[in-house]
């Protein structure tokens, strides 16, 4: 009976469960009305309750009045929204209601509390800085992360994110996919967007490894109920640009003369020797080589190749990417195939394959997996890349000739090489290397047993190497010159062996693994969103060599709560381990909180129906950096000589301490604190305003407060401490007029920052402390002018650093004691690594398929030093070359031109003098540059339908296109002489089926 009774009653609940839900039917759009299929809709805690939409745009879902459903599209467009009845139209905007992707938490922009900067795919294919390398992509695209251009042979940017923060380089972790992986060889075409957390709240996720900044980037998943194939092809060409133009050979003798009488030497060539090099008529004896015009092209090529097929069915979604790309480099090829061997062209070849599927197991049970690919092949002669182009610019064109009149390869007892056959006949290196990384995500319903609960289990695992093989020869080369009595005299050195080929060696490697456990509490329920995670984490990361390992684990949680989109709070745990602190004292805790409230929402504002959004939050969190060497705990010995020892007094090898051990090692921590604003006003302006501040403590740095008394090198200690604060502001505006659309953003950010404490030595004087500066202060000698002679030397204060003579720089005397030294150096110039402001502009528009995109960046407030041999530091040491810049766009010192010089005397010795850290050799490094010119069009609809297509585009591509700085001859960002700064334009084609 009571069994009976029992199974009554549990139908009885069951049948009024059933009657209070219904059968609700909706239909998704986007903004211009448009059905939109694939969008999956499921219940808020119950994903095992959904429905995709078809065609039409429709779905049906057995649901409640006042339940929630989320609607996600490819997991990069994100919806909730209350059911109100049986019948429901939802719009969903990829732009309003874009994801914002912190790696364990998603938001929406009306959502989130923490400080995310993100850009989409469609944005990211128009605007990118650099079609083939992603590492140089984000060029003034993104709020607070600042890029500096390095050049060089596939050089990546160098990242900071709101400055440096602390004393080092402060690159930030970049993650793909949720796991730490790399830029460099990534396709634009497979991403999907790009995220840059900034504050504390959204870093203090990422633990010991968030401090600097976390860059992470999503590829693209399938869609639902869909097929699409995207076809790309792009030939692109380099051409050098900002190559400082070195002397003739005339011209660097008469330098050469000139230098050597200011240094009160005898003169290297006679008027004769000199009307030789004018006239050019003896080129074997008297050459004029122009050395990086001879040994480069005007421009070099590259291509690239990819298809993407993107789609999925019911329950799997795919997105499958085959990507090849190949680049050649500047040298000429007259001589990279001057072997019948090899080609010695720097060169690469490279093909990439990615596939991401998502498969719907059952209704509560998903797995995601994603797979990535490189074969890739690297040449280049067998001297390194930036060593071939410095010798091309550090050899004189009066040296020697290239070949002698025997055939062989000329140089001279000074230089010993010659840059020529340094690329033709030295040999090879090649580099295969290869990668694959995988990862593996299952997400498991759990409502059944406590509604809203769901559960992830997620590993991933990478590995790379690098093989190289080296082909390396000699070659003789022939020194020659004219005697006294005019006869040819030669000498060979060297010989011209075989080619030897190297087996090929493990040259790199890394192996990298995760696995991760997450459980997740996700509910709402009337005006209340709930959500909790508990989150178990480790990571391993093995490169080729000692010590470089890392091994980190974490436990953490973070609740989240939201109350009717007006209230949000989120706050975060995160106990994080890392190998690298010393044993029994391996983990920290990282907390943050952050808030935000949505006024727009509130009542009183519901008749502001142009105001979309009107949020403040702030925020606070911490978070470290764990990039220690290890071995900072233990004792080290070093060789300390010999000592008789015994009753023979033999001399036996001693050891000493090398440097004390640390007794308590902690990780450089950053507490965040952020407060910002956004507004979206009348549906097409966006605008955020953010100020924050970063407060670094227990900075790793050599404490030099501790006596020499001591005897031994002391311990590194956990003191160092920096004050960063700064600005943000964004803006935004896109519209439409007819058939013209247009848009225009703008990025700007301030940043300043203070070195509280750097373990710094006692100071005699306290304008030589670092302290209470910016980070990368420059401190040097202030530089008053120009001796003018002998007398001039003998009344002014002793300069300790060389010899001085009439034309050389003089110094001021800061302390009084009629002495230059080191005690004279002050603060001169800004930071060199931290700009006080970047900022960005995008600006593009588009008419019946005719479109141009143009992004814009620039900075200011940072100083650049002239220190580069042969163009700023001429002649030095008699073995560099002298360009036009110091014979030309200066004035140098001279006799006749002493009260009108603008830079020392020219010498041909070392000079330490003249060369000193000083304001003789700064500049202001401000920039403002056009990153990117994209021209294109898209063939009318009509033409395409015809062609069975959805879309054709053509398109021309440009990078580095002008920049208005005041650094003649290089790139302002990298003022270094090496593989040279390009002008990047490219040719393309873009298919859609």
């Amino acid at each position: 009976m009571n069994k009976l009774l029992y199974t009554i009653g549990l139908a009885l609940t069951f049948s009024l469960g059933v009657m209070a839900q219904d059968t609700v039917n909706g239909i998704v759009k986007d903004p211009s009305g448009k059905p939109l299929s694939g969008v999956k809709v499921s219940k808020v805690g119950e994903f095992r309750n959904n429905s995709v939409t078809d065609n039409s745009g429709t779905f049906s879902l057995v649901l409640e009045e006042g339940d929630f459903i989320e609607l996600n599209y490819a997991d990069v467009v994100m919806k909730r929204v209350r059911v109100t009845g049986n019948a429901m139209s939802i719009t969903l905007d990829s732009k309003r209601d874009a994801t914002v992707d912190m790696g364990f938490l998603k938001r929406t922009e009306e959502t989130q509390t923490q400080s995310a900067t993100a850009i989409y795919a469609d944005f990211l294919e128009k605007n990118a800085t650099s079609p083939s390398r992603v590492n140089n992509a984000f060029f003034g695209l993104l709020s607070g992360l600042h890029l500096t251009q390095n050049t060089g042979w596939n050089a990546n940017a160098g990242m900071n994110i709101r400055g440096r923060g602390g004393l080092s380089g402060g690159s930030p972790l970049v993650l793909v996919d949720g796991f730490q992986r790399g830029l460099t060889n990534m396709t634009l075409e497979e991403i999907e967007s790009v995220q840059v957390l900034k504050d504390g709240a959204a870093t203090a996720l990422w633990g010991a490894r968030g401090a600097n900044g976390v860059i992470l980037i999503n590829t693209k998943r399938g869609v639902y109920n869909s097929f699409d194939i995207d076809v790309n092809y792009r030939h692109g060409f380099e051409l050098p640009i900002n190559t400082p133009e070195m002397s003739d050979a005339y011209t660097y003798a008469m330098a050469q003369n000139e230098a050597l009488y200011y240094d009160g030497l005898p003169l290297q060539y006679t008027k004769s020797q000199l009307e030789q090099y004018k006239h050019g008529t003896q080129p074997y004896f008297y050459p004029n080589v122009s050395w990086f015009e001879e040994g480069t092209r005007n421009f070099s090529e590259n291509n690239q190749f990819n298809i993407m097929m993107r789609g999925g069915g019911k329950r799997v979604r795919y997105m499958a990417l085959l990507d090849y790309k190949n680049k050649f480099g500047l040298l000429n090829e007259d001589y990279t195939h001057y072997s019948d061997r090899y080609n010695s062209q720097i060169r690469t070849y490279e093909l990439d394959l990615r596939i991401n599927l998502d498969v719907d197991i059952t209704s509560s049970t998903k797995m995601k997996f994603g797979l990535y690919g490189i074969i890739g092949e690297d040449k280049r002669p067998n001297t390194g890349i930036d060593a071939i182009f410095q010798n091309l610019y550090k050899v004189p064109a009066a040296a020697f000739p290239i070949k002698t009149l025997n055939d062989n390869w000329g140089s001279n007892t000074l230089f010993k090489m010659n840059p020529i056959a340094a690329i033709a006949d030295v040999g090879y290196v090649q580099e295969n290397r290869r990668l694959l990384e995988a990862d593996m995500r299952f997400t498991q319903d759990l409502s059944m047993f406590l509604k809203g609960l769901n559960a992830e289990v997620a590993v991933a695992y990478d590995n790379s190497a690098t093989f190289q093989e080296i082909g390396s020869k000699t070659y003789k080369y022939e020194v020659s010159y004219l005697s006294d009595a005019g006869l040819p005299v030669s000498e060979t050195f060297g010989t011209d062996s075989k080619m030897q080929v190297s087996k090929s060696e493990l040259s790199a490697q890394f192996i990298r693994a995760s696995v991760e456990a997450k459980l997740n509490y996700d509910r709402a329920f009337g005006a209340h969103q709930l959500s909790a995670s508990a989150v178990y984490r480790q990571d391993m990361e093995e490169p080729l060599g000692l010590n470089d390992s890392y091994y980190r684990q974490n436990a953490m949680g973070f609740v989240g709560y939201n109350y009717d989109n007006r209230y949000m709070v989120d706050v975060v745990g995160n106990y994080y381990g890392t190998s690298v602190l010393l044993k029994g004292d391996k983990f920290r805790f990282y907390p943050a909180v952050s808030a935000g409230w949505n006024i727009a929402n509130e009542a009183f504002l519901k008749d502001a129906s142009n105001l979309d959004l009107l949020k403040i939050r702030a925020s606070w969190g911490r978070s470290a950096t764990d990039g220690l060497e290890y071995g900072l705990g233990n004792y080290f010995w070093t060789s300390s000589g010999n000592y008789p020892f015994g009753e023979s007094m033999a001399s036996v090898g001693g050891l000493k301490e090398q440097k004390l051990p640390m007794r308590h090692l902690d990780l450089e921590t950053a507490d965040k604190y952020n407060v910002g604003i956004d507004v979206r006003l009348w549906k097409n302006f966006t605008a955020t305003a953010e100020m924050y501040f970063d407060h670094r403590t227990n900075i790793l740095v050599e404490n030099n407060k501790v006596s020499s008394i001591l005897g031994v090198t002391p311990a590194q200690e956990n003191i160092g401490e920096v004050k960063s604060r700064g600005l943000e502001l964004s803006l935004g505006w896109n519209g439409q007029v007819k058939d013209f659309k247009y848009y225009a953003n703008a990025n700007w950010a301030l940043n300043d920052s203070e070195v509280v404490e750097n373990g710094q030595a006692y100071q005699p004087y306290d304008y030589l402390y670092t302290k209470g500066h910016k980070v990368g202060q420059l401190f040097g000698l202030e530089a008053i002018g120009y001796f003018n002679d002998e007398e001039d030397i003998a009344n002014s204060p002793e300069q300790t650093f060389s010899v001085v003579r009439p034309g050389d720089v003089k110094y001021k005397d800061q302390n009084g004691d009629k002495k230059i030294d080191s005690e004279d150096r002050v603060a001169i110039g800004k930071s060199t690594t931290v700009p006080e402001m970047y900022y960005g502009l995008n600006l593009g528009f588009e008419y019946k398929g005719f479109g141009v995109d143009m992004v814009f960046n620039g900075i200011s407030g940072l100083t650049k030093q002239l220190n580069v041999a042969n163009v700023h530091q001429p002649l030095r040491n008699g073995n560099t070359n002298i360009a036009t810049w110091y014979l030309k766009d200066k004035v140098r010192w001279t006799e006749t031109t002493k009260e009108t010089a603008n830079v020392p005397r020219l010498s041909t010795l070392s000079n330490e003098n003249n060369y000193q850290a000083s304001t003789q050799w700064i500049e202001d490094g401000s920039f403002f540059k056009l990153r990117n010119l994209n021209v294109y069009y898209n063939l009318p609809q009509k033409w395409v339908r015809k062609m069975k297509m959805d879309k054709l585009q053509i398109y021309a591509k440009a990078q580095n296109v002008f920049s208005i700085d005041k650094i003649d001859y290089f790139n302002c960002e990298d003022i270094a002489l090496g593989y040279p700064d390009v002008f990047s334009v490219c040719l393309g084609l873009n298919i859609n089926f």
